[in-house]
């Protein structure tokens, strides 16, 4: 097994910050876009569902319904993208110095 000194260990690990950062930054652009996508699709419904001839109560009940389920949905995907931002700053300023 081949050993590296830690210099050139930070020598390795400082040439691939940036394609880490470029990863990363990928994977941050793909869930903001879901997260965006999901709040369309919502939205959509929340209109269809205003507009529909249902009674006001059905309307409420089922408002809170879809509601509910996209903050379900959506939570995890925010702390994802919460995660990933902190770790691509970190990435940017370390790429800095």
């Amino acid at each position: 097994m081949e050993y590296k000194t830690q210099s050139e260990t930070k020598a390795l690990a400082d040439a691939y910050t940036p394609a880490l950062a470029s990863t990363l930054e990928q994977k941050l652009h793909y869930l903001l876009n879901a997260l965006e996508c999901m709040d369309r699709r919502v939205a959509k419904d929340l209109e269809r569902l205003d507009s529909s001839s249902a009674e006001e109560d059905l309307k409420e009940f089922i408002r809170q319904d879809i509601l509910a389920r996209h903050q379900a949905r959506r939570l995890p995907l925010l702390d994802s993208a919460e995660e990933l931002r902190a770790l691509y700053r970190a990435s940017a300023r370390d790429c800095e110095n």
